[in-house]
């Protein structure tokens, strides 16, 4: 794990030997009986790999959050105890991780899990088992259908696509080239991509389906070089997604687009020279703007972390960890998955100061806030 990790530690890997099916067992006569003073959060998520800058980097606004909590004596004096397993972004792992938490470590909710192969290894444990899932790390709209257990904390990848198609039509850069793996991702994404494209009437892009290789990634480039694009906004994301996109910068000078996931500030220095200039939708407000008095609480919590820059992903961990706070200080010192789940669902809205989040019975979307910025080498610009 990278040195500013989160204060919690992580687990060890481990292995289940009776599987997820295991899980069938475990009711509210188990929960009960296995309930401490402390809320344990369980998290299983990719903080491994080439996918996991953005969620180590959210766990250090968690664990911030958490501090902060703890150190005034935790909810109605039940502290705060996260407990994080790495699954690498693989399902099955996450799957193996979900009965773990759930079963051995008697975590109460599963928090923050990402990315989107993770939440979904993850949802067939915690759908059999009954178990809420609070602000999954993933704006994947294969997720978003709704799910009694699932809420949601941040804007769909459709809510920031569609906002920057709109930005796409105001600026004339139509003519966009699209790279995207054969993985789930890639494959949500474009197809969201392609629903916000019809909606602005724009038929001027393309789509490259790359093979993740060096002689895949030579013939995306030539192809899109090809094209010549005035827009680019690449969907790749895996272990070749940077080199992809720094090949394709070194070729192609067009303006660059993405989605919140280039948000991470160790993403953004693996990419270099090749993230200047790129315009990134962003699912939280300004962490640089301390007059936003959740990003002001924000600061102050980062800062007695210790050791931690501010960011829009540690800014995004922050901002779901009061969500989930919130939602256990309203269900009560002894409550029950579903008084909980009840009182999420009472948060109609609930305002951090800047930034709010509206639940009810029949949405779990929370918010749809999205907001274009410009990385200018050094920081992001509005």
């Amino acid at each position: 794990m990278p040195r500013n990790a989160p204060a919690t530690p992580l687990l060890h890997r481990r292995r289940l030997l009776q599987g997820t099916a295991a899980l069938a067992t475990l009711g509210p006569a188990a929960w009960t009986r296995a309930q401490g003073d402390a809320w344990r959060i369980g998290q299983t998520a990719a903080l491994t790999g080439p996918l996991a800058y953005p969620f180590v980097e959210m766990n250090k606004g968690i664990a911030a959050a958490f501090k902060e909590v703890n150190e005034r004596g935790g909810i109605d004096g039940r502290p705060l105890e996260f407990l994080a397993l790495d699954d690498g972004g693989a399902p099955e792992k996450a799957a193996e991780n979900t009965a773990v938490l759930l079963r051995k470590e008697q975590a109460f909710t599963l928090f923050a899990c990402g990315g989107t192969t993770s939440v979904m290894g993850a949802l067939k444990v915690l759908t059999e088992a009954r178990v809420p899932l609070i602000a999954p790390a993933t704006g994947s709209d294969a997720l978003r259908p709704f799910h009694p257990l699932v809420f949601h904390s941040r804007a769909s990848y459709a809510h920031e696509l569609r906002q920057i198609a709109r930005q796409l039509k105001s600026t004339g850069f139509t003519r966009i080239a699209i790279p995207y793996f054969d993985n789930p991702f890639g494959k949500a994404t474009l197809a969201a991509f392609e629903a916000a494209a019809q909606a602005t009437g724009n038929t001027d892009w393309k789509a490259f389906l790359v093979a993740e290789s060096a002689e895949g990634i030579a013939q995306a480039v030539q192809e899109i070089a090809q094209f010549q694009p005035t827009a680019l906004m690449s969907l790749a994301i895996g272990s070749q997604g940077i080199p992809l996109f720094k090949a394709i910068r070194q070729r192609v000078k067009a303006q660059a687009f993405s989605i919140s996931f280039l948000g991470s500030r160790p993403l953004l220095a693996a990419l270099g020279e090749a993230a200047t200039g790129i315009t990134v939708a962003q699912v939280v407000p300004n962490p640089s703007n301390p007059a936003i008095p959740v990003v002001r609480a924000y600061q102050e919590a980062i800062k007695k972390l210790g050791g931690v820059d501010i960011g829009y992903s540690s800014l995004e961990g922050y901002v779901n960890a009061r969500i989930l706070i919130e939602g256990l200080r309203r269900a009560g010192r002894n409550a029950t998955r579903e008084k909980f789940i009840d009182a999420l669902q009472s948060m109609r809205p609930y305002d951090m100061g800047g930034f709010e989040v509206r639940y009810g019975p029949n949405d779990h979307d929370g918010t749809d806030f999205v907001e274009l910025t410009y990385f200018n080498g050094e920081r992001f610009r509005r």
